[in-house]
């Protein structure tokens, strides 16, 4: 198990270890009958982590490295600990979950292969039972598509990529009391990305990906322009973040361009204007961002174009507009999966690294204050190290191979 990591800034970041309980899974193979706190099962990725009604975690398919995933996850905070949960009947990568009103989860989307394809499929999870259960497919087949939940119910999924990638410019509503879709007008623009959307209080949900910004309007089902073609910072966005503010406001930050990725922008639903903030210290793409408890945002990982996976983690605050440094992940992760807890503490989930590869552990961001590490809790440490909430540890001295066992003892040192 990974050793706490945590911060000056009143925070703490625990390197936890994932694991489920033994069974088949539907990707072939078996799991390891041993369980271990806070470790996942398989290695996941390109996959939204979605919050159960409980305050449990579902994790539904992904890509593990080598194979586009069916079998699925769920977490227990409580315990910290991850299960196997039944698995999807297809499976996808670059899906789109979303939370329905009744606490089941709809999946629709994505794709099997790493080669062009895409589903038109769609699936519904019930907590309760741990069971899918297949809906009526989508019009068309999607990759990576836009998925709101509307207040009505209904979800709005719109845009996305088709068989051969070619982006497309359509939307589609599924209507959960019926499991059937219906067609919906057209966005003015193609759409597409997991997390690009967000539902205004004004009855206007936002789609943010390209380089038009849109707003979709529930009562009338019409789109609109949503500012200015590229908004504050002029520039098309692709694996960005967008983030709904405690103030109704909306963040955006990030994205594959070099102008987007060294920018963030802010969006005034009343004014319909948008206002170019402070950037923030690192250029990122494909990362997690989540509000805390704080009404702050927290930025984590991601990918930066020359450095590759990243481990900082930066927090904005609303109030100023002004960004912070928070402490760094203990491991670097593009493409993570991140959301808030009942208990307001941030889940850090999965990703993957040039150097670990796929990741299988997770961080956990826990905003009840810096809890520093000791040297007993650092089993076989020695010298200077950090003790995670901004100050060092004077450990026992480091000593040679060859050291005597007594002679240590005696001494107080400690063997490497």
């Amino acid at each position: 198990m990974r050793r706490v990591q945590t911060s000056f800034l009143g925070v703490a970041f625990f390197a936890l270890v994932f694991s489920c309980n033994s069974g088949p899974r539907a990707d072939g193979g078996t799991l390891d009958t041993g369980v271990e706190p806070l470790r996942l099962a398989t290695p996941r990725k390109l996959l939204p982590f979605v919050p159960l009604e409980d305050g449990r975690v579902l994790a539904a398919g992904g890509h593990d490295g080598q194979r586009t995933l069916s079998s699925c996850e769920v977490f227990e905070p409580e315990t910290g600990m991850w299960s196997l949960t039944g698995s999807m009947h297809k499976a996808r990568r670059n899906h789109a979950v979303v939370r329905l009103l009744d606490g089941r989860v709809l999946v629709t989307g994505g794709t099997q292969v790493v080669a062009p394809g895409a589903l038109a499929d769609a699936e519904v999870y019930a907590p309760a039972s741990g069971l899918w259960t297949q809906v009526a497919p989508m019009f068309e087949a999607r990759n990576d598509p836009s998925a709101l939940l509307l207040p009505d119910g209904r979800v709005l999924v719109a845009g996305g990529t088709d068989a051969d990638r070619r982006p497309l410019r359509s939307a589609e509503l599924f209507d959960p009391m019926t499991g059937t879709w219906a067609p919906a007008t057209p966005p003015g623009f193609v759409r597409g990305g997991a997390g690009t959307a967000v539902m205004l209080a004004q009855g206007k949900a936002l789609f943010v990906s390209g380089l038009q910004a849109e707003l979709y309007d529930v009562a009338t089902g019409r789109w609109e322009k949503a500012g200015f073609a590229g908004g504050a910072a002029g520039t098309h966005r692709q694996g960005h973040s967008v983030t709904l503010l405690p103030d109704g406001r909306v963040l955006v930050v990030g994205g594959g361009t070099a102008r987007a990725s060294s920018t963030a922008e802010v969006y005034d639903a009343v004014t319909g204007l948008w206002t170019l903030v402070a950037a923030p210290s690192v250029a990122r793409e494909h990362h997690a961002a989540v509000v805390t408890p704080e009404g702050q945002v927290l930025v984590l990982g991601g990918e930066h174009p020359m450095a590759g996976a990243l481990a900082s983690v930066e927090r904005f605050d609303p109030m100023t507009g002004q960004w912070a440094s928070a402490p760094a992940l203990t491991e670097p992760r593009g493409l993570p999966g991140a959301l808030t807890l009942r208990d307001g503490s941030v889940l850090l989930v999965g990703g993957a690294n040039e150097v670990a590869g796929m990741l299988d552990t997770s961080e956990q961001y826990l905003p009840t204050g810096c809890v520093p590490v000791t040297c007993e809790t650092r089993e076989a440490t020695c010298g200077a190290v950090p003790d995670g909430c901004g100050g060092m540890l004077e450990c026992a001295p480091c000593v040679v191979e060859g050291c005597d066992a007594q002679q240590c003892s005696a001494e107080g040192l400690t063997r490497r």
